[in-house]
């Protein structure tokens, strides 16, 4: 794993900062400024009341977002790509009001929410500001005088979803909208205004405050385009709108097979599937905030349980078809033309282009705005043919699996069935279940419709269609075939080798009470005697195959005889220890990946360690992974 350390804000770096990791500079203010960071149209008197604690969060968001920019994984080429996927990311970032973000709860919130996002390791120290930090006017050029009394606030980025859901909120409900877009290209920001102004030529402009929102390196261009780390900037940049608006509450509009996200392909494992809006990191999210602010924050994702192709018929059902076809989501706005605005390869544009089709409204958003046609484009050259192949296989497998095999063919949706408050574990598994089959069955009906409309090409052979077009590799209405080259089940076996995180496992030297791990580390004394707590409920929830029981802060602090305040500073020694594990065993760590603290119930091992014998981590050589 890379270690990369961000000294931002003229910041001194951390002593316990890796001297083999690459430092990078980073700063919003001053003659080194090299993030820019502006929030526009906000009132004059809004921004003279807002918190230092929101302007900290400001700062910390757009650090966060700018430095995954800088940080490369790694190689394009599959045959090389997971080697560097997971980064040590330490920061040292200067705070108007470091207490508060020193908190245990707030670190174990940050780091588990963004590891979770981008499956990279995270450290902060948070430190007092040594200099006068920016003015708040600095964020907020060219105020307005007006005022605005919002319903809700929302996030808009010029998307099909975030624009359905402008749509619905505005005129079925009938609220005003406070609407937050975030742009790094002209590109977008152009979209978001176009389709602003449509909204407001349709009678709605009483009822819209738009607010554009500019974050971006400056000084250097993005060496790393996955940015998994975004979400949490566009959170950020909400939750101070609504902060300032005195709004505990902001929305998200997404779809939820794009929220969940189930891997369609081979190569596609952990967070190389985006978890944008997935409903663990939005819980983290809320946890995160609420922690930060000392008040209940709640976000609300009113699209979970709606297709792309659903999400989509909301807007020509309330007059705004005619605007459908300025909406963009495409990933690679440096590629558009003023007549091919979409690319058309790319996971959203896929997406997005089903969900037209599938809905009807083809009329309304025509295929030649496309570089490449969905069903009929040649992707023999195309970066991304993988892409579109696995994405039709993937959901017209789907189409015919059963229930009872949805969980063990599709692991990876356990880490989101506890998310939902108002749903059992076995409720959410049904909801999910019947949310994906409902748009594997559009996926289908679109290439079965496809088939039906270009049969006479397809049977023209060469003469047709191109090999390469999605419809050329339908053998008949029933299968798709995926012609991958003759190494790619090689590649990515081998990329998955990779990626897989590898298992953390100790072993306990009861002798010379040690707790012993792959790389030599041990820990000893009262680091010993806090695992050594922890241990008998640990052994007895695996040998049960049962969830391991937390140990309360005050028994686990009378346990070792000390005092709570205490038991925190041992806790916060003993992950620092452990740091080191990170880079030489190639695992990415976070406050909880040893031990774990679950807010309101205590501590206890994390679930996900392995104890083995004594004898076997003596053994040379890296640990086990998981596949």
């Amino acid at each position: 794993m890379n270690t990369f350390n961000f000294i931002c804000g003229g910041a001194t770096p951390d002593s316990d900062a890796d001297e083999s990791g690459k430092n990078i500079q980073l700063d919003v203010q001053g003659d080194l400024r090299n993030v820019n960071l502006k929030i526009e149209d906000i009132s004059k008197a809004m921004v003279s009341n807002i918190p230092d604690v929101l302007l900290d969060l400001l700062e910390v968001a757009s650090y966060v977002y700018c430095a995954d920019q800088q940080s490369r994984r790694g190689t394009e080429v599959l045959a090389g790509y997971g080697k560097n996927w997971r980064r040590v990311m330490n920061f040292t970032i200067p705070l108007r009001d470091p207490e508060r973000w020193q908190n245990e709860s707030v670190i174990n919130a940050l780091c588990e929410t963004l590891g979770f996002l981008s499956e990279d390791s995270y450290a902060f120290s948070f430190v007092k500001a040594g200099k006068p930090l920016a003015e708040k006017e600095m964020y907020f050029p060219g105020l307005s005088q007006g005022t605005f009394d919002p319903d809700e606030i929302a996030l808009f980025s010029g998307g099909v979803d975030s624009f359905s859901g402008a749509v619905r909120d505005l005129v079925q409900e009938g609220k005003k909208l406070v609407l937050v877009g975030h742009h790094s290209a002209n590109a977008v920001f152009k979209v978001q205004k176009e389709l602003i102004e449509g909204l407001k030529q349709g009678n709605l402009a009483n009822q819209i405050f738009y607010v554009p929102i500019n974050v971006t390196n400056t000084k250097v261009n993005a060496s790393e385009y996955t940015q998994r780390t975004r979400s949490f900037l566009f959170a950020c940049l909400a939750l101070v709108v609504a902060q300032m608006f005195k709004k505990d509450e902001f929305t998200f509009y997404e779809n939820g097979v794009v929220s969940l996200n189930i891997p369609i392909a081979k190569d596609v494992l952990g967070a190389r599937a985006t978890r944008t809006t997935h409903p663990k990191v939005i819980r983290g999210f809320e946890e995160l905030f609420s922690e930060i602010l000392d008040k209940n924050i709640e976000i609300r994702t009113p699209f979970q349980w709606f297709t792309k192709k659903e999400v989509t018929q909301i807007i020509p059902a309330n007059g705004f078809g005619h605007l459908l076809g300025k909406t963009n989501s495409c990933t690679r706005p440096r590629t558009w033309t003023k007549k091919k605005h979409h690319c058309g390869a790319c996971s959203q544009c896929i997406d997005r282009r089903f969900a037209i089709l599938a809905a009807g409204l083809e009329d309304l958003d025509p295929g030649d705005s496309y570089k490449l046609d969905l069903l009929l484009g040649d992707r023999s050259q195309d970066r991304d043919v993988r892409m579109a192949l696995s994405y039709v296989k993937f959901f017209q497998t789907f189409s015919s699996s059963t229930k009872e095999r949805f969980l063990s063919t599709n692991p990876q949706i356990t880490s989101a069935l506890g998310e939902f408050s108002d749903l059992s574990a076995d409720e959410a598994k049904d909801r999910v279940y019947e949310l994906y089959m409902r748009h594997s069955l559009d996926v289908v009906a679109v290439i079965e419709d496809g088939l039906v409309q270009h049969k006479g090409k397809l049977a023209q052979g060469g003469e047709g269609l191109p090999a390469g077009a999605l419809l050329s590799m339908c053998l008949n209405r029933s299968q798709i075939t995926v012609a991958p080259p003759s190494d790619y089940d090689a590649q990515a076996k081998g990329f998955m080798d990779r990626l897989a995180a590898p298992i953390l496992e100790f072993a306990v030297d009861e002798r010379n009470n040690h707790i012993l791990f792959h790389n030599g580390q041990a820990l000893e004394g009262a680091n010993f005697q806090l695992v050594e707590n922890l241990l008998a409920n640990f052994r007895s929830a695996k040998r049960d195959v049962q969830t391991i029981e937390c140990i309360t802060a005050p028994d686990l602090a009378g346990e070792l005889k000390i005092s709570e305040p205490a038991l925190r500073t041992l806790l916060r020694r003993l992950r620092g220890t452990l740091k080191p594990l990170a880079t030489d065993l190639g695992i990415p760590l976070d406050e909880n990946s040893f031990i774990e603290n679950l807010h309101g119930k205590g501590y206890r091992l994390n679930p996900n360690l392995r104890e083995v014998a004594l004898a076997d981590i003596k053994k040379k050589g890296p640990p086990p992974t998981e596949h």
